[in-house]
């Protein structure tokens, strides 16, 4: 399954990610290049990087133009590829949980995900087919608590680690 997500999106609820996790996001289809173009617009700022200017002044028309821009960016900072894996989890679930009543089985969603992600453990609680650790807490109301649950640990947890 695939989900684009959008740059004011993504800014508005991940504004500390790094080059690195844009990058990633490009690569794997959760950003084109039009989003990117449009975080780096909504990420300016006077202590913005060149590249970064230059990125903002595209369109996202040229994916080529885009995808170099934020190679040459993603350069100066570190490469974190488990953690920006972890990010888009973050984000393309979180985009899920918000927009669930536009599906008509957002459950259904939850499990292609978890497979595109390969598995991922800290995404098992919200899946149906896995068993749950109490079984006194079972249900999809409880599914539901799980996954807001998850997304809450996955934002603290990103935000701790991405400030500083």
């Amino acid at each position: 399954m695939h989900i684009f997500l959008d740059g004011g999106f993504c800014f508005s609820e991940a504004p500390w990610l790094s080059w690195g996790d844009i990058k990633y996001g490009l690569h794997r289809g959760f950003l084109n290049s039009t989003g990117v173009v449009e975080y780096a617009v909504k990420s300016l700022s006077a202590d913005s990087p060149a590249e970064q200017y230059e990125l903002a002044c595209l369109t996202g028309d040229d994916v080529n133009d885009v995808q170099e821009c934020v190679s040459r960016l993603a350069v100066k900072g570190a490469q974190d590829v488990r953690g920006s894996e972890k990010v888009w989890i973050f984000l393309v679930f979180l985009w899920v949980f918000m927009n669930r009543d536009r599906y008509q089985d957002p459950l259904g969603i939850v499990e292609e995900l978890y497979a595109d992600f390969d598995y991922p453990e800290s995404v098992a609680p919200i899946v149906r087919y896995m068993p749950a650790a109490d079984p006194s807490l079972e249900g999809e109301d409880q599914l539901f608590k799980n996954w807001s649950n998850m997304l809450e640990l996955f934002r603290k947890e990103l935000q701790a680690s991405r400030s500083g």
